[in-house]
């Protein structure tokens, strides 16, 4: 069963049929955007359409959308996640919903794929408020390490609209042929289902380990890739439908 999901919550064109085509959603918790009445618009079509929801956080930096590296001082830091977390958790327990697990945004995500410290922190926001959520990261990062290390389980994401480093790392978006085209990324997740890889940037071949498929609501077109995907996806006797 491939489960695909997408980062919600962010006011994105599209998002309210994006909804209606993933079985998993990251909102966005007010870290680098959101409120009480976005997240509890998400846990109810989140209820409403049986999809997984958790939660979304980011460094504390609305300015710049959560996509700005910031030096934070841990205790800090980890209390901004927590609270980003519990805000999500409580709304969602308010609407009927149980909350299954985190995925960091932006800068955050990206520098703790490398940075030991930092995953350690998010993995330690994540526990102070309940230690059976799960972590949605990359299954080479430093989250990851960080997370099984503390009992946590990890859900391993790959992307479908994003290229890849030969690294494992997504290519930045400011680079020319970073987000992929519809036809570019169904192609791309078909091979992620088939044989567990992706082409990098350099055109080397990389095994990529996944539980998600992962795409952007906040790109151009999300919503015809994800009808694509779906379509393309359906058509494999081995994987059809979606968990």
């Amino acid at each position: 069963m491939i489960d695909l999901s997408a980062d919600l919550g962010e006011g994105s064109p599209g998002e309210e049929t994006v909804w209606t085509l993933v079985t998993s959603a990251n909102v966005a918790c007010g870290g680098h955007v959101g409120d009480d009445a976005s997240m509890a618009y998400a846990a109810r079509r989140a209820r409403d359409l049986n999809v997984r929801l958790g939660a979304h956080p980011s460094f504390p930096d609305r300015e710049n959308f959560g996509r700005k590296p910031l030096s934070i001082p841990p205790p800090a830091l980890r209390t901004s996640l927590a609270a980003q977390i519990g805000a999500l958790r409580d709304i969602a327990a308010s609407h009927g919903i149980h909350m299954t697990h985190v995925k960091p945004h932006g800068a955050l995500y990206n520098q703790a794929h490398h940075d030991a410290a930092l995953a350690g922190i998010i993995v330690k926001a994540m526990r102070d408020v309940d230690d059976a959520l799960a972590l949605v990261c990359p299954d080479s990062s430093q989250m990851a390490v960080a997370a099984r290390r503390a009992g946590t389980v990890v859900i391993r994401e790959a992307f479908a609209d994003r290229r890849y480093e030969p690294d494992g790392t997504l290519v930045a978006r400011g680079t020319p042929g970073a987000l992929l085209t519809i036809d570019e990324a169904a192609h791309q997740a078909v091979m992620l289902v088939h044989e567990g890889a992706v082409v990098a940037r350099d055109g080397t071949r990389i095994a990529v380990a996944f539980d998600t498929i992962c795409v952007h609501s906040d790109m151009d077109g999300a919503v015809e890739r994800l009808k694509e995907i779906r379509a393309r996806l359906s058509g494999v006797q081995a994987f059809e439908g979606f968990a």
